[in-house]
């Protein structure tokens, strides 16, 4: 696959003979549980902003960040800084208690496009495994600064399970 990063040109190589191809066994994810989704609201910032976050091959990056949203969840509120997608869908890099423990150091989150209110569904059962969960040359950016939640997420994708 042809591909254009960071104005340089790359072929990316997928051998499905891999041994890491062949050491995939799946992915480990936890049965949906409804108490993981749960209302939040979407607060867009008045500017989008964009932050430097270490990415997965050690470089730091910006990250385009246009509001945050915020739930509660366990009786406390919370709020992860997000970008809007081109299709109006979010997405948030995040951590949690169990990052990098008993899941991947981070994953990510896209909540359906918000409501013309900001409302929008925070469902923690969809957090997914990021690219480079799978394979090293992809670059996912780490957590921006504060969207570490200080509970132990134990929803969604997990981790990559190899054998």
């Amino acid at each position: 696959m042809v591909l254009r990063r960071e104005g340089l040109w790359a072929v990316r190589d997928f051998d499905p003979g891999s041994a890491a191809r062949r050491a995939f066994r799946g992915i480990e994810a936890t049965p949906y549980d409804p108490r993981w989704a749960v209302p939040g609201v979407y607060r867009p910032y008045e500017e989008a902003l964009s932050v430097r976050v270490e990415n997965a091959d050690g470089r730091e990056r910006g990250l385009g960040l246009t509001g945050e949203v915020v739930f509660e969840l366990d009786g406390r509120v919370h709020a992860l800084q997000v970008a809007v997608e081109d299709d109006g869908t979010l997405w948030a890099v995040f951590a949690d208690a169990t990052s990098g423990r008993s899941t991947f150091r981070f994953r990510f989150l896209r909540p359906a496009a918000p409501a013309e209110d900001g409302t929008v569904t925070v469902d923690l059962n969809r957090a997914l495994l990021p690219p480079c969960a799978f394979a090293d040359h992809f670059i996912c950016p780490f957590p921006p600064p504060g969207n570490t939640l200080d509970l132990a997420v134990a929803a969604g994708e997990r981790r990559v399970l190899t054998g």
